[in-house]
């Protein structure tokens, strides 16, 4: 395809260059695969780098309490889970994107994306995923084996997302799983990885998987994984009701189109309530303060109901707001209670 047919592909369905953020200072070749990113979606960075901060808030609550952080040396660690955020999103994006390209074609708001306009080909989008990965690990080499391999696990959530949407009408269960496991990669690049013992060569196999499952830990963090895939399940199925209809003519499945718009509510609320359930038992497994829970609980479940209730699933407009601002507030409110109750319990060390 010529630059003068990409050109009118791209002007006939409506197609608009950003001009915001590194949209203004990046040339124009390298725009398509900073869209392949979605850097100009930052939204959806925040949905998935909200579970590696809340991983990292909650490590450093666990035992033995993390006395010797402070705000700069946890403000470092968070910018260096922002790359890794960066980095994962861009694969998962671009890899979702070489698979959907002709579903894409078929939904309004997808029709716009790189390789579904043809500014991108199939092959040149499979060569950016793999430096991706490679520039992935790279960043990740200094945090450890173990935090590899998580990183390893978490790719290979991502990876079946795709096919999901066209087998099964749960790939939202499949995205909670994978943007949820940063909670585990938080953790151990701390060194205070909850699965620890399934990395210990001097153990076989059956002694590892009994220490997991003895394990206060393990079972707390496992707690607040569920509670973290619930909460993708939630904001991710209203997200989808954006292109309810299209995907309805496109075969694409999903949980809005299981539940219609008449059930997502409903079944989203009982959701709600196991998240703040799950982060409760988290919690309290851990030993954590009021703190925790009148913010990270009490206010992430007053949150999950406002937005529930507050979203109109027939406008396009206001799932993208509980999609994005929404969903960052329960995340940015259970990030701030596990900071505060490190905080508070620091200063009674």
């Amino acid at each position: 395809m010529t630059n003068n047919s990409k050109e009118m592909l791209a002007a006939d369905i409506g197609y608009q260059k950003p001009s915001h953020g590194i949209f203004r200072f990046i040339p124009d070749a390298w725009v398509p695969y900073a869209e392949l990113m979605r850097l100009d979606r930052p939204a959806g960075f925040w949905v998935g780098y909200w579970h590696y901060l809340i991983g990292l808030g909650f490590a450093l609550n666990t035992d033995p309490f993390s006395s010797d952080h402070g705000i700069v040396s946890i403000t470092a660690l968070a910018a260096y889970l922002a790359i890794w955020g960066i980095v994962f999103r861009g694969i998962f994006c671009t890899w979702n994107d070489i698979l959907d390209q002709d579903l894409d074609r078929q939904v309004a708001r997808c029709r716009v994306r790189p390789i579904a306009r043809g500014a991108v080909t199939t092959y040149q989008a499979l060569s950016f995923a793999a430096a991706l990965t490679a520039t992935g690990f790279t960043i990740m080499s200094p945090a450890g084996p173990s935090t590899l391999i998580h990183g390893i696990v978490k790719g290979i959530l991502f990876f079946f997302y795709p096919f999901l949407k066209r087998y099964t009408d749960f790939p939202q269960v499949e995205l909670g799983l994978g943007l949820s496991y940063a909670i585990f990669m938080s953790a151990s690049a701390i060194g205070k990885d909850p699965l620890a013992p399934l990395f210990d060569p001097s153990l076989d196999l059956s002694t590892r998987v009994t220490k997991i499952v003895e394990s206060p830990s393990a079972l707390s963090t496992g707690y607040l994984y569920a509670a973290g895939a619930i909460w993708c399940v939630i904001f991710d199925t209203i997200y989808a009701h954006q292109d309810y209809l299209d995907d309805l003519k496109a075969g694409v499945r999903g949980l809005a189109v299981r539940l219609g718009r008449r059930g997502t509510k409903p079944a989203l609320s009982v959701a709600a309530i196991a998240q703040v359930y799950c982060l409760a038992m988290a919690g309290q497994l851990s030993g954590l303060g009021t703190t925790y829970f009148a913010i990270s609980c009490g206010g992430a479940g007053l949150l999950l109901a406002w937005m529930i209730w507050k979203v109109k699933l027939e406008d396009p407009k206001s799932c993208a707001w509980a999609f994005g601002a929404g969903s960052m507030y329960v995340g940015a409110s259970v990030t701030a209670g596990l900071l505060a109750e490190f905080w508070v319990t620091k200063q009674g060390y």
